[in-house]
């Protein structure tokens, strides 16, 4: 007699998250293509070598909470910044965003592949995701990793601080993060320290992922009071507690909201 085994929720729930991952293809692809538009925008004959520029993810990409978009015709959506090392006052808005636009214009395909935002450029370099890339300054109040973005009107400056935020994102997950890596490194039959980062999932990144796509589909039809990813991110990594097992944990993450 043949034995069927019944998937528990944690193992349904998985699976629905692993479906909203980003391919591991597309996600090696994204990663060249921004390294090599900022090899461009750091060249030795570039103009921006003065300002030192540093160009790098932030958001769901960083912090390994992407989700696959609803529809097909829809792009996965990469958030970039690109910081020069720039006084405040000793700049504009307008005059921040069309310094990186003109290096951006430079290069023939990169040029073709632009798109102007209000406040960021978005790059259009491959089919199925576009890298919205936004020029900041050092925040010298929150130093060494605080940001001054540009807002939709190119007027008042805005704070962030990407690497700190996922830096705290992480530390909410760290018990989890190190049980999973033991885990993938066994499976692997691997060194620990030899497991990339991007391939774990935690339960509360897999939480993230489900709380988005919930959003997504139930705000279908009213996206002006759609809540924006930062929120739900953010909500749930306070109320997580390093559970390991995905259902408990987002029981727990849904109470605790």
């Amino acid at each position: 007699m043949q034995l069927t085994l019944t998937p528990t929720l944690s193992q349904f729930l998985e699976r629905i998250a692993e479906d909203l991952d980003i391919p591991d293809q597309l996600h090696e692809d994204a990663v060249v293509q921004y390294e090599e538009v900022a090899s461009w925008l750091s060249a030795e004959d570039s103009p921006l070598v003065a300002y030192s520029p540093s160009l790098y993810p932030q958001g769901s990409f960083r912090i390994g909470t992407v989700v696959r978009p609803v529809t097909e015709e829809d792009h996965y959506d990469i958030d970039l910044v690109c910081q020069l090392v720039i006084a405040k006052e000793k700049i504009s808005q307008a005059e921040l965003k069309a310094l990186l636009g003109d290096r951006l214009k430079d290069r023939p395909d990169l040029k073709k592949a632009l798109e102007e935002s209000r406040r960021c450029w978005r790059l259009n370099l491959a089919e199925h995701f576009h890298m919205d890339t936004l020029p900041c300054l050092p925040n010298p109040e929150r130093q060494p990793t605080g940001l001054l973005l540009t807002d939709t009107d190119l007027v008042r400056w805005q704070k962030s601080n990407p690497i700190a935020y996922a830096d705290w994102f992480h530390e909410r997950m760290r018990v989890a993060f190190l049980q999973k890596r033991m885990e993938l490194a066994k499976a692997m039959n691997a060194d620990v320290e030899t497991v990339p980062d991007w391939s774990i999932k935690t339960p509360l990144q897999r939480i993230v992922q489900l709380l988005k796509r919930h959003r997504d589909i139930y705000f279908a039809k009213d996206q002006d009071n759609r809540p924006v990813s930062i929120i739900i991110t953010t909500l749930a990594a306070n109320a997580y507690n390093n559970e390991l097992d995905l259902a408990t944990g987002l029981t727990s993450v849904a109470r605790g909201i």
